[in-house]
């Protein structure tokens, strides 16, 4: 996935209604790690071949998707590597 650094207002507008109704979609709050993550991979996946928001959610929602499946509820937590002090 690759974005250009620079939008239009009419692609910032389709990643914002993107992102709004996915978030609406999904009971996220658009301002919560998840929804700034949603948003953030919109951005990226923004270009030629998602360019918009049905492709988006597309894309977004087989992000979601594969993510989760890496993903084993009831596993046993991975050891932080900071150290206190």
């Amino acid at each position: 996935m690759n974005s250009s650094s620079v939008f239009n207002v009419d692609q910032l507008n389709t990643i914002r209604d993107t992102h709004q109704e996915w978030c609406a979609e999904n009971s996220v709050d658009p301002k919560s790690p998840l929804g700034e993550e949603a948003a953030a991979f919109l951005i990226k996946a923004f270009d030629v071949e998602h360019d918009n928001v049905d492709s988006l959610i597309a894309a977004l929602d087989h992000h979601v998707l594969e993510r989760g499946r890496h993903v084993k509820v009831g596993s046993t937590s991975i050891p932080s590597t900071q150290r206190s002090q």
